[in-house]
């Protein structure tokens, strides 16, 4: 074997080593694009962040989805284009690197890896609604895509970056604003800021008896118990009923 081919096979195995040790690099090399779909609400809002892998590699493959650090992971698994129930589940692992929690799974039947996380919920100064989040990429350059989806009843709406194409409204009256992406380099940040008009209370919450709030108030342990339950079923509703609009 000659000094030139020695050299040339130690260097890449010593690249190979590389990828594997720093998660950032091997979600580069696998991962071809990440997707964001941000849904803000007055109540709970919900972040999915999919990753897109390279259909060309073997099954199966790991990847590694960077999300907004302390949101709380509520599902992990495979897209597989069919129905949301058949969407198999996958464990993860994490670690925070540069500001980002990163989620790795390992990708079984597609190539098509998502996580389904709540974040803040919206603020409000009077009817006016506004909220964000901010994505950064800790690994090497990729292509990042976007879309936000608001409430139904949401006027003057405000979205930063600028909505790139032909809104969708499903039959909850929710809907989905694509915005423009563009490729993020190592330590780049995406920035979604929205902010809206909601409707006022209805005649018949303005009538409800007093002792209304009391009531509610002695549900709100039991409600904050199942609200992990619960925000699950919804963002699993929503997503059968956007179908085709997903990011």
């Amino acid at each position: 074997m000659t000094r030139t081919l020695r050299h040339a096979r130690c260097a890449a195995v010593l690249l190979f080593a590389m990828m594997l040790a720093v998660p950032g690099a091997a979600s580069a090399t696998t991962v071809l694009e990440y997707q964001l779909q941000y849904e803000p609400a007055p109540d709970v809002s919900l972040v999915i962040v999919t990753a897109v892998a390279d259909p060309q590699l073997p099954l199966p493959i790991t990847v590694s989805i960077p999300v907004p650090a302390g949101a709380t992971l509520l599902w992990a698994g495979e897209v597989l284009g069919g129905p949301t129930t058949e969407d198999p589940a996958r464990e993860t692992t994490k670690e925070t690197i540069e500001g980002m929690d990163v989620y790795t799974m390992t990708l079984a039947q597609g190539y098509t890896g998502q996580l389904e996380l709540q974040v803040p919920a919206a603020s409000a100064s009077g009817t006016r609604q506004t909220a964000s989040m901010t994505w950064t990429n800790p690994g090497e350059e990729v292509p990042v895509r976007a879309s936000a989806i608001l409430p139904a009843g949401a006027t003057d709406v405000e979205i930063t970056p600028e909505v790139g194409g032909a809104t969708d409204t499903n039959t909850a009256g929710a809907t989905l604003y694509p915005l423009t992406g563009g490729r993020l380099a190592q330590g780049e940040s995406m920035v979604i800021q929205v902010s809206w008009s909601a409707g006022g209370a209805s005649p018949e919450a303005a009538d409800s008896p007093a002792v209304l709030p009391i009531v509610l108030g002695l549900l709100v342990l039991a409600v904050a118990a199942l609200v992990v339950v619960v925000v699950r079923e919804r963002t699993r509703a929503r997503r059968a009923a956007v179908g085709s609009a997903r990011p």
